[in-house]
């Protein structure tokens, strides 16, 4: 009996090791996790735009191009009125340009963007490209809840000021209605090749010749800095209050004194 019991615990040590290697193995291949989408902030180059909302951004230091939608906002279809103008228009603005994008759903968008898509705010220097879309009338705001969203007061700016989409004599319709009407553009219907160099200057709105002054809904003499910008709102932007005598001079007694 002395004999067998060195040889049983030889083999009770052996089964032991086999069983816990056994159980390390299976262990170690369990079925891997879905991928979490992307997060944090990425500096590249803007290398394709596909429309007036979706551009594909390459890395710096090298690595996979990434295709970005712009959150907060629904640029027309590529086979809708305005879709080229709203993708030439992007294009312009930053392809072949530098950029900063912030991944991420800041504006808690319902619906999730295509396969193989993420969502970003988009910098260009100090532009967000998602705003300067809307303010530019080549995109709507998303709807968050009823008429609520990121953009909503820029959109009706624009509209006001019959930028873009929003052209004087134009039936603009939003992409949201355009696809439940016709559905999902089809593949290449309608769409241009994709741009591989920025388009002509003339698809971009002129840009005053004062100074570079923009409408962003004031109205008054005592919000304004001087009399140049004064005279830019007088003729550029709805509901301003700053002649009086409707003599074509604003703002006579602060800063166009004659």
């Amino acid at each position: 009996m002395t004999t067998i019991r060195p040889f049983a615990a030889a083999a009770a040590l052996a089964l032991a090791t086999a069983l816990t290697a056994a159980g390390g193995a299976g262990a170690a291949s369990p079925p891997k996790p879905a991928q979490k989408p992307m997060a944090g902030s990425v500096s590249g180059t803007v290398t394709a735009v596909l429309d007036g909302d979706t551009l594909t951004v390459t890395p710096d230091g090298g690595g996979k191009p990434i295709e970005l939608r712009l959150a907060g906002i629904d640029a027309p279809e590529i086979c809708q009125d305005g879709g080229a103008d709203a993708r030439a228009y992007l294009a312009e603005l930053v392809l072949k340009q530098p950029v900063r994008a912030q991944i991420g759903n800041p504006h808690g968008e319902p619906a999730p963007p295509a396969a193989g898509r993420v969502l970003a705010t988009l910098w260009k220097d100090d532009i967000e490209v998602n705003r300067r879309m809307v303010e530019e009338g080549q995109a709507w705001s998303v709807r968050i809840k009823y008429d609520r969203g990121p953009f909503v007061p820029q959109e009706r700016m624009a509209r006001a000021l019959s930028r873009g989409v929003f052209k004087v004599g134009s039936a603009a319709v939003s992409p949201k209605d355009f696809r439940q009407r016709h559905g999902p553009c089809a593949e290449g219907a309608a769409a241009p090749p994709p741009p591989v160099s920025a388009p002509p200057a003339a698809k971009m709105p002129a840009k005053p010749e004062t100074g570079g002054f923009r409408c962003d809904g004031r109205t008054r003499c005592s919000q304004m800095t001087s009399c140049a910008e004064a005279t830019f709102f007088l003729k550029n932007c709805p509901g301003v209050q700053m002649d009086g005598n409707r003599d074509g001079v604003p703002c006579e007694s602060q800063w166009c004194r004659r």
